[in-house]
């Protein structure tokens, strides 16, 4: 930790402590000396036990012990103040009030010497000391309710809960916490019964319709506490047990997002929505369309910092499809994080803006451009002010990554998040021929960098949690050289040409399995019918995790070099990791066959469908536990066939030259084919050559038409009412495939209306069909073929 970072800390610890500390100080002599004023009359006097309390707390103040040994002493002396309340008067309240103080005092003194001294261990032991404190059945029963306890000790137990929680805060900013810690539960009750308090204030208020501050204050100190320690995205686990997010979802419908209650809440659903397991605990109590509901009905009341906080969750819980599905919503959610993307870069400290860590939207970024369609509205459509160009975004990307390359050097978790996040951005938009040039032009210490990482063993570099949607570091930084057509110092002896296998069945061929580790289970299932065949070819699959070494990236690479064909298991999580991108794109750049294989319906993959469109795909269903039998019988003789057609292929070279034709010029006029159509038919009974020939009519090239292979007129019909809803984004769509198709071409938009109009002029029965046979008046292109359909 730098020493401006430890300066940052320490103060924005002191500003916490003043804050609230002293809120809480003032309330509490209030209520104190109203005890006193209550009791004038009577003969009262602080207990023995309260009088000794005071004299420890005062001895340990005024000690020379070691400020280590003071704090321990602080907490033990905590613990007989708790355990001293039950018998406590309302003769006790001064001496209450100097104990809490002194307490307070110690703790905070020790504090500040241990952050600016960065010592980590002793602040894991202050968290943890102080979720003991709160852990213990007296504080406890507090918090399970009010009406268990009496005056004065219902007041006692509030304010001593109260500066354990206010310090508690202040200590969870810095304090180290772990996937280990998570794992623990230690305190999974603590957490459930805090929000259960929360839930009952909620409900309550509700009912009064009234405010009640004195009654509210340890709820607020309960929502701060579980905003900041839910920030720590590595613990969010911790608190997903006993229905925790149902509470917190529960409470979300019933407050007014404007409150103070509202911010808090909205903001710990963020920050749970970050963490996979959160993600799915959310969607398993309906979060996504609680937070739909909410930002669509509040639209008067979320400004625009409180509707990015929903829009960001959203964004979170959303699977692609569901993004892609609301294109309005997700160009508005990337407009937004751009802007505050920008924003945040210009800030003196490039850290934060309106309260946003420039990692949120960076994370979200990561998650929405695995959709191409986000990728590039972000790039070349967002609405933003300042407008920026292409190379201006690319430029604040590659700026940024810059600034945080170095978080590797030193264990700073936070910056090392977002260098990653960064890392898997640029990743993203490598794999796009058109804006490789933009990443390496001009940027030799941008490629450079990456490489450092890419070889970088340094021990600081330590594998912190990445949702879903994100690679590791190295891995991202080693995807975009590979991208980049650039070799890191430490592959460049790597050869693809390597056995990888000691024995190779004597000369069996080999399939490569290619697929995602979410769906380990439909892999098993398949690799157990194919082993079954191990007679005709051999098989390798990586059985670990791809992310997890880069040495065994290069095993991956040399396993589809060697392979007759590769066998992908196509599913939404599939198309979602980068890494199975790479290892596709791959498998396509050495020409290898592939066999794909569908789990249920993942939907359309802009980055893959272009390249196995006339591949003979077999799907299984998702939603059984066995695989159908007739489809695994399919598969095989697919697997079968596609390896013979390799080896013919393979020892017949030049029968592959002859099918190679060179392509055409890209202004090049294209001839269209001559057409006729039998009228009589329906439109339902049109085949692949009716299709074909009502295209040719309306001058619909086949390098366009090709991308689309209609079967039928159903098909036609499908796809002209998704045309019909939203033609610009079916037009950046196309025009993707299409330049990858036909060696970086541009679609042009006026070819593009031509297929547009020939869908949306469809016939609906014969009697429109047999219109068709009056002559158009259209004239005929010189440069075209076309005759008039009769």
């Amino acid at each position: 930790m730098s020493e401006n970072q430890i300066s940052d800390i320490a103060s924005s610890d002191y500003e916490y402590k003043t804050k609230y500390m002293k809120r809480i100080m003032k309330a509490l002599k209030e209520v104190t000396n109203e005890m006193s004023s209550n009791a004038k009359g009577s003969i009262i006097t602080p207990t023995k036990l309260f009088e000794n309390l005071v004299c420890k707390f005062q001895q340990l103040q005024k000690s020379d012990a070691d400020a280590r040994d003071r704090y321990r002493q602080g907490i033990v002396l905590c613990n007989e103040l708790i355990d001293s309340i039950a018998t406590a008067t309302i003769g006790d309240a001064d001496a209450y009030r100097i104990c809490l103080e002194l307490f307070s005092k110690v703790i905070e003194e020790f504090r500040f010497g241990i952050i600016t001294n960065d010592e980590k261990l002793l602040e894991r032991e202050i968290f943890f000391a102080f979720l003991d404190l709160l852990s213990k059945r007296e504080i406890c029963t507090y918090l399970n309710d009010d009406q268990c306890t009496t005056m004065p000790q219902k007041e006692f137990y509030k304010f001593l809960t109260n500066v354990l929680l206010a310090i508690s805060n202040s200590n969870i900013k810095c304090v180290c916490l772990t996937t280990d810690d998570a794992a623990t539960r230690k305190y999974t009750d603590t957490f459930y019964t805090m929000w259960k308090r929360v839930e009952r204030n909620v409900h309550f208020t509700n009912q009064t319709e009234q405010k009640l501050p004195v009654i509210d204050s340890t709820t607020n100190y309960i929502r701060h506490f579980f905003w900041n320690f839910s920030n720590r995205t590595v613990v969010v686990p911790w608190l997903l047990d006993n229905g925790v997010v149902k509470i917190i979802l529960e409470c979300l419908k019933t407050i007014p997002l404007s409150s103070e209650k509202g911010i808090d809440i909205t903001s710990i659903i963020l920050n749970i929505s970050r963490h996979d397991d959160g993600v799915d605990e959310l969607n398993k109590f309906d979060g996504l369309r609680i937070l739909k509901d909410i930002q669509s009905n509040n639209t008067e009341e979320l400004d625009d910092s409180k509707n990015l906080i929903i829009s960001m969750a959203i964004a979170h819980l959303s699977t692609v499809e569901q993004i892609r599905s609301d294109n309005k919503r997700k160009n508005r959610i990337l407009n937004e994080l751009l802007q505050v993307t920008i924003n945040a870069a210009k800030m003196e400290d490039r850290l934060k803006y309106r309260g946003f860590h420039v990692s949120e939207p960076l994370a979200v970024f990561t998650k929405l451009f695995v959709d191409d369609l986000s990728l590039e509205y972000v790039l070349n459509h967002a609405e933003t002010d300042p407008q920026l160009t292409l190379s201006d975004t690319i430029a604040l990307f590659i700026n940024l990554f810059i600034e945080f390359c170095g978080a590797f050097a030193v264990e700073d978790p936070l910056k090392q998040f977002t260098c990653t996040a960064l890392l898997n951005i640029l990743w993203s938009i490598s794999f796009q021929d058109r804006y490789k040039a933009k990443l390496k032009q001009n940027n030799k210490d941008l490629l450079e960098t990456i490489k450092s990482l890419a070889m970088d063993n340094d021990e600081k570099i330590v594998d912190r949690y990445v949702p879903r949607s994100m690679e590791g570091m190295r891995n991202a930084a080693n995807g975009i050289l590979y991208n980049l057509n650039v070799i890191s110092d430490n592959k460049k002896d790597a050869k693809s040409d390597i056995p990888i296998v000691s024995n190779t069945d004597n000369g069996k061929p080999m399939i490569m399995i290619s697929y995602a580790h979410d769906n380990d289970q439909f892999c098993d299932k398949i690799l157990m019918e194919l082993e079954k065949s191990q007679d005709l070819f051999g098989i390798w699959i990586d059985r670990n995790h791809c992310s997890s070494s880069e040495d065994l990236w290069e095993k991956i690479a040399r396993g589809i070099g060697q392979a007759k064909l590769v066998v992908c298991l196509l599913s939404q999580d599939y198309f979602n990791s980068k890494s199975c991108r790479k290892e596709a794109s791959f498998a396509i750049k050495r020409k290898k066959p592939i066999v794909p294989i569908y789990f249920g319906e993942p939907g359309d993959c802009d980055w893959l469908d272009i390249h196995i469109a006339d591949r003979k795909y077999i799907r299984f269903k998702s939603n059984k536990s066995e695989l159908d039998d007739a489809k695994v019988q399919e598969m095989l003789r697919t697997i079968e066939a596609t390896i013979k057609e390799a080896q013919e292929q393979s020892s017949h070279p030049q029968q592959i030259e002859q099918h190679s034709v060179p392509a055409q010029p890209r202004k090049e006029i294209e001839e269209i084919q001559s057409t006729t159509i039998d009228v009589k038919k329906t439109p339902e009974e049109w085949t692949r050559n009716d299709i074909q020939k009502w295209f040719y009519s309306h001058n619909v090239p086949d390098t366009l038409l090709k991308l689309f292979d209609f079967q039928s007129f159903a098909e036609m019909n499908q796809y002209a009412s998704k045309l019909q809803a939203n033609p610009k984004n079916e037009f950046l769509k196309y025009g993707q495939r299409y330049a990858k198709a036909h060696a970086g071409d541009e679609l042009e938009e006026y070819i593009f209306d031509r297929f547009k109009n020939a869908l949306l002029e469809l016939p609906v029965n014969r009697s429109d069909t047999m219109k068709l046979s009056t002559p158009s008046s259209k004239p005929s292109s010189s440069n075209s073929s076309t005759c008039t359909i009769s």
